[in-house]
């Protein structure tokens, strides 16, 4: 006996960009618990969470999709690489939308780094300046911090 097994080149892992993707393509389903029942099929199909992923599980060879008027059947593996396609490009943007929120938390860390940084380097100045017998006048010229000191020297 033998047998061809084809493997799935994109893993359905996140559940809601898979939900999206079957909604961008045209596909009507349902949700329960763990299954997304794909409706308008002769007999039930479903993808299921299956070892941390969701497989699409069949009873026949087509799945109406794309044109909800036109119910011509695919084949599986067609369904499967539309909603791959579509599931890739989805992921990508949350990849992208991931990279982004990351680059402006580093920002404003850096951001509020640079701020500590400033702050503390005026406080030490300051603070010798003092012990020295200085007067302190501070301004702020745009984003910047000014420190004047001034001594009075009588001779």
């Amino acid at each position: 006996m033998s047998a061809i097994v084809k493997s799935m080149v994109t893993p359905f892992l996140n559940r809601e960009i898979l939900l999206q993707a079957l909604e961008n393509i045209g596909c009507k389903f349902s949700l329960d618990k763990e299954e997304i029942i794909i409706h308008n099929v002769r007999n039930v199909q479903s993808f299921s969470f299956s070892n941390s992923r969701y497989v699409l599980k069949y009873t026949n060879r087509g799945i109406p999709w794309g044109n909800i008027n036109n119910q011509e059947y695919k084949s599986v593996s067609e369904f499967l690489q539309a909603v791959g396609k579509e599931y890739d490009k989805l992921y990508q943007k949350k990849l992208e939308e991931l990279e982004r929120q990351r680059l402006e938390e580093e920002q404003k860390r850096l951001e509020q780094e640079r701020l500590a940084y400033i702050e503390n380097l005026t406080n030490q100045i300051t603070q010798k300046a003092k012990e020295e017998g200085y007067t302190i006048k501070k301004e702020k010229v745009k984003d910047k911090v000014k420190i004047v000191l001034t001594r009075n020297t009588y001779r």
